[in-house]
């Protein structure tokens, strides 16, 4: 089979690898269909440090072989399959923080979504694999990083009400519209986008939001009136400007991690005495994946419509690049031949 590896932190390299074994009774071995490219797939401190393997976790395929202890999962079934998997039974688990868990740590498909063929392990079987045959391709791509949106308001849902609220959503990159649609979905009933992209901020109007402003704009307008932010860009800057929007005993979501050793230099004190909850979300779990099948499923959240430009594999490098560089390009993917049902 083929596969895209990455040899550089900006550079990928289409390789022909053998193709993956069932290795167990309870795994699966799945025709890869199509592959979104996320955006903390884009970041080069990241990158660098998966130099050798193959990215994708946004990925849904097409069933080829069942595992013999397989039941609720055939051949021809198009799925969903997370990239890692929780054990459901550790601590971690029991308190639901399921990204923490030492089985979720370890555990990752076989070679990744950027691949012809993916061997589903047994562990994501069990607990983060599912038929969703009731979606087109396009829909179900968006699974897994909606699934990121549900847990981040999950979080901040416990830290502040969020129907009937005031959010301001920084960043419009695909996720900072998911999050728009997401905001909108449960109730927020006044929606701000802050983007200094002029064709991110009309894809935000497009997408729900209510009023759309530049960074200078909201700095001057927002200060201390939205009942939570969520906070797209993990740039320090980025994040002291997003936190004075917030209202006193306000919250704030950080969506996504500054690079490693990067300090953000916050004034506790403040902070404090406003009684604002700063509150990171990394990744999703089970419950989260499947409470996005359902707002896909159910026609509440459209985001195939997000979808802007579609390559090949052997197109994977043009692919990343056009992911990278923002802008128009939204939602970036890579298909398979087995994008159709085969």
């Amino acid at each position: 089979m083929r596969q895209a590896v990455i040899v550089g932190p900006d550079r990928l390299e289409v390789q022909t690898a053998p193709r993956p074994q069932l290795q167990g009774a309870e795994e699966l071995l799945v025709r890869t269909a199509a592959c979104g490219i996320c955006s903390g797939d884009l970041m080069p401190w990241y990158l660098a440090r998966k130099v050798g393997t193959v990215l994708g976790h946004e990925v849904v395929g097409w069933v080829e072989e069942v595992g013999a202890a397989v039941r609720h999962l055939h051949r021809g079934d198009l799925v969903f399959f997370h990239h890692h998997a929780p054990c459901l039974s550790c601590p971690e688990c029991a308190r639901g923080a399921h990204v923490h868990c030492p089985t979720w740590k370890t555990s990752r498909l076989d070679p990744g979504g950027m691949a012809e063929w993916i061997r589903v392990p047994a562990a994501n079987v069990r607990t983060d694999t599912f038929a969703v045959n009731d979606l087109s391709v396009a829909q179900a791509l968006f699974i897994e990083p909606l699934g990121c949106c549900v847990k981040a308001f999950r979080r901040l849902a416990g830290c502040v009400p969020v129907a009937g609220a005031r959010v301001a959503v920084i960043g419009c990159g695909i996720m900072g519209l998911l999050n728009i649609a997401m905001a909108r979905a449960l109730g927020t009933v006044a929606i701000i986008a802050v983007e200094p992209d002029p064709e991110r901020r009309q894809a935000a109007r497009a997408s729900g939001a209510d009023n759309v402003l530049t960074p200078s704009e909201a700095e001057m307008a927002l200060q201390g009136t939205m009942d939570y932010v969520v906070i797209g860009p993990g740039h320090p800057e980025v994040i002291r400007q997003a936190l004075a929007y917030v209202r006193n005993a306000g919250a704030a979501c950080l969506f996504t991690p500054t690079p490693t050793q990067v300090m953000t230099a916050l004034d506790l004190g403040d902070l404090y005495f406003r009684e604002i909850s700063l509150i990171p979300s990394y990744s999703c779990g089970p419950e989260d994946t499947r409470r996005a099948y359902d707002l896909l499923r159910e026609g509440q959240i459209r985001p195939e419509m997000l979808i802007t430009h579609r390559f090949s594999l052997e197109q994977v490098q043009a692919a990343y690049d056009t992911a990278r560089r923002g802008g128009a390009a939204l939602k970036v993917l890579v298909t398979f031949a087995a994008e159709t049902h085969p």
